[in-house]
Parts: C-alpha cells; structure tokens; sequence
C-alpha cells in the first residue's frame, strides 16, 4: 500500500473531525492515532508550514483545540504522590515508571526534587518501607507465599 498524498483541504477536513471527535489535536495524539503521515505532510505544505497553522487554519484555537499540559511543579509532584499512596498504588521507580513516567522523570529534575526517592520523603512518606515491601513481596511470591496484609 502506498503512502496516502494528503491535501491541504483534506487535512483541514480531518483537523475538525478529530475536533468534533473531541480527540486531542496534539502532535503526540496525532502520531499516536496513526496520523503521522498527516503531520510531517503538513510541515511539508508552505500554505500550512506548522501544526498549530494547520490547526488555525481549520478554524479552532490552538489552545482550546489542543490544551497544553499544567508544568509539573514540586506541590504537584508531592499531591500526585500521595493521591497513589491513598489509592494503594506502589510507588516505587520500577511501578511509577510504568504507571507515570511524566511524573517520575519531574521529580527527578533538579529543579524539583533531584531523586524519586527525595520527591517521596517530601510528601512524607518513607522511601526505604516502600522500597523493603516490594522486595519482601517479590521474595513471598517466588517461594509461593500469599502477600501480607
């Protein structure tokens, strides 16, 4: 199968239906949804030249249309963290990691906490207990013991 030719009207068309779809019209999502191909055309087209052109030029406001993520501040950090202490989430590196990297990579930034470790004893919690009972529970489960309560 060839690579699909995209128009300028066919990619204004298909910016408002992802809108009306209530998709958001970021590039990440675009690539995500498998509209890469649509995106490098539009950097490819001189009448459209950038996304948040193309995305103007069908009509919407780039912020409504594609609203961009809150920074990740320390307060946020340390609430985030203990929102997935009061659901029973484990919050060590390895489950953060999967669970939310964003957060994990934020903490990590030297503006903020430095460590994830630092970043879970800021929202008042002990990183070496949260640490031990995940090993404790790795080492009950390879010799085929229940978890602890």
């Amino acid at each position: 199968m060839g690579r699909r030719r995209w128009t300028r009207e066919q990619i204004i068309a298909e910016i408002i239906d992802l809108h009306e779809a209530s998709e958001p019209l970021t590039v990440a999502n675009m690539r995500r949804l498998g509209y890469g191909g649509m995106v490098a055309a539009v950097y490819r087209q001189q009448s459209l030249g950038s996304w948040p052109a193309a995305v103007a030029a069908a009509g919407l406001d780039r912020e409504q249309a594609a609203p961009r993520q809150r920074r990740w501040t320390r307060e946020r950090i340390v609430a985030q963290i203990r929102q997935f202490h009061a659901q029973s989430e484990e919050l060590s590196y390895s489950n953060i990691k999967r669970l939310c990297p964003y957060l994990l990579v934020a903490a990590r930034q030297p503006r903020n906490f430095g460590s994830w470790r630092a970043a879970v004893e800021a929202a008042g919690l002990d990183y070496r207990g949260i640490a031990r009972r995940k090993r404790s529970a790795g080492r009950r489960q390879e010799r085929g013991e229940p978890e602890a309560n």
